[in-house]
């Protein structure tokens, strides 16, 4: 049995995509409120984000794993730039589920949040490294 890569005719991937990627981008914002007022009420939905992030980007990867595997069998030139794209994205993933493990287990403290917050944006480069091969990957084959 194929697992179905399409949903109503439309690719999943790109579609799921959008999720974790505007969660997680939003999680380095809520960490700096944290940070910066020191309020619990940001550091809670940092870590809200982070979970729906984490929770939203297993579906991205399972049908990106299905994309890829459909680029290897058709011979496609973007299976390199595939590769980079789902090396990328999935580091960002495994870092912000480490992250969520130690930050929902660990006492809340201005340092914790720093260190947060330093992650948060290191995954974040990365996530925006990935989104642009993606972006190459789905829109490249539509160049004039």
């Amino acid at each position: 049995m194929r697992w179905p890569r399409h949903f109503l005719g439309l690719p999943l991937h790109p579609m799921l995509v959008h999720f974790p990627l505007v969660f997680w981008l939003s999680v380095p914002f809520f960490d700096g409120l944290a940070l910066w007022h020191a309020a619990p009420l940001w550091w809670g939905l940092a870590l809200g984000a982070t979970a729906a992030g984490v929770a939203t980007g297993v579906f991205a990867l399972i049908t990106g794993l299905m994309e890829y595997i459909h680029l290897s069998e058709t011979g496609s030139n973007d299976v390199r730039l595939a590769a980079r794209h789902g090396v990328r994205t999935t580091v960002v993933w495994c870092v912000m589920s480490v992250k969520l493990l130690i930050a929902s287990l660990s006492d809340t403290g201005l340092a914790l949040i720093l260190i947060c917050l330093a992650i948060d944006v290191l995954a974040c480069g990365l996530l925006l490294q990935g989104a642009f091969f993606g972006t190459k990957i789905t829109y490249g084959r539509y160049k004039r």
